[in-house]
């Protein structure tokens, strides 16, 4: 791919932005799936909507980032603004869960020395909230690709980024190197820093990815047979699931195959014609808030059920169905009252002219 002339142009008009939002507004509901815990007493199914499907989610929005923020730079454009903004949100959204991050630290009853340098970790790292470690990754991950296409050109920043994610997929691979020399230092590495989901070893080469699928765009690689090539690619990640389900490492954060399912799942989603005719930017809009919303409404649920005798599974779907509920509420009182933004309805465009 690498060795193939670049896209001379990319016609804006023709990118589907609606499967866009669609597909955002989808993957943030299995965002809020996978953080409500056990929803299916099947460890198959389990595995399958939580390990499978829900990690799907992050790759396709990290993908459609880097592709439209490649797009502002081969416009003219300074993303300046955009990381501005990004920065600005990160800190709204840090200093709302700022409570949950020191209750969280004194939990753990660790002395009061450390936790001005547990602060700086989860502002810089781990996020006040698992959902938090997000911004900081995409921005370190883009200062990364961005370094290394400078200094080492594109094919030596896809060797890099694919080194590093492969080093970090040994968190999610972990049985297959218990035997090594090198078992060791991936566990001291997580008793410190807990996972390799960050923005050194995972949102480069997802970053990448949309990078150069904007550069490639119109060449046979993605304009020809893409259905059938991401249909390929589903069926291969789907093979790489089945055997970390019968060999699950410490976490599953990292799949070898889902880059590439991925970029083909962006790539089908902007080119087809589906839904393409209605506005559905509204569901883009509630994805954002849901993505940052819901483990506030995860955490008051779970903590109401506490005390009840429900099993886990039954308590999962309790807790996914009443924390989308009121996430759905207060991303559209956000929408309403507080950006002062009328809530657009999804209609067909030329219903709208």
């Amino acid at each position: 791919m690498l060795r193939m002339k670049r896209s001379q142009c990319v016609d804006n008009k023709q990118h589907n932005t609606s499967m866009i939002s669609l597909l955002q507004y989808l993957f943030s509901i299995l965002v809020i799936l996978v953080h409500s815990g056990r929803l299916f007493s099947q460890d198959v199914i389990h595995f399958t909507f939580k390990s499978f499907l829900g990690r799907m989610a992050v790759p396709y929005f990290l993908i459609c980032t880097a592709f439209f923020l490649r797009g502002r730079i081969q416009q003219g454009l300074c993303n300046h603004s955009y990381f501005r903004k990004l920065i600005k949100k990160y800190s709204m959204w840090t200093i709302i869960y700022l409570p949950y991050g020191y209750f969280f630290f004194e939990s753990l009853n660790i002395a009061k020395i450390y936790l001005l340098p547990g602060f700086i970790v989860a502002l810089l790292y781990l996020g006040m909230l698992h959902t938090l470690w997000y911004i900081p990754a995409v921005i370190l991950g883009w200062i990364i690709i961005q370094g290394l296409l400078k200094y080492v050109g594109t094919r030596g920043t896809f060797i890099t980024v694919v080194v590093l994610y492969c080093i970090g997929a040994v968190e999610t691979y972990s049985v297959f190197v218990q035997s090594t020399k090198f078992y060791p230092l991936m566990s001291t590495y997580m008793s410190i820093f807990q996972t390799t989901r960050n923005g050194l070893f995972y949102t480069p080469v997802y970053l990448l990815a949309g990078y150069l699928l904007y550069d490639y765009f119109n060449t046979d690689l993605f304009t020809k047979s893409r259905g059938l090539k991401y249909i390929l690619f589903l069926l291969l990640l789907a093979l790489e699931n089945v055997l970390i389900y019968f060999n699950q490492g410490l976490d599953k954060n990292f799949f070898l195959l889902a880059p590439l399912c991925a970029v083909f799942l962006f790539n089908w989603s902007i080119r087809t014609s589906l839904f393409k005719d209605y506005r559905l930017s509204p569901l883009k809009q509630l994805s954002v808030y849901y993505f940052f919303l819901h483990p506030l409404f995860v955490g008051i649920v779970s903590y109401c059920l506490k005390s009840t005798s429900l099993v886990a599974h039954h308590q999962g779907k309790v807790i996914f169905v009443v924390t989308l509920a009121l996430t759905h509420a207060c991303a559209l009182l956000i929408i309403k009252v507080v950006n002062k933004i009328p809530y657009q309805k999804i209609i067909p465009l030329s219903l709208s002219k």
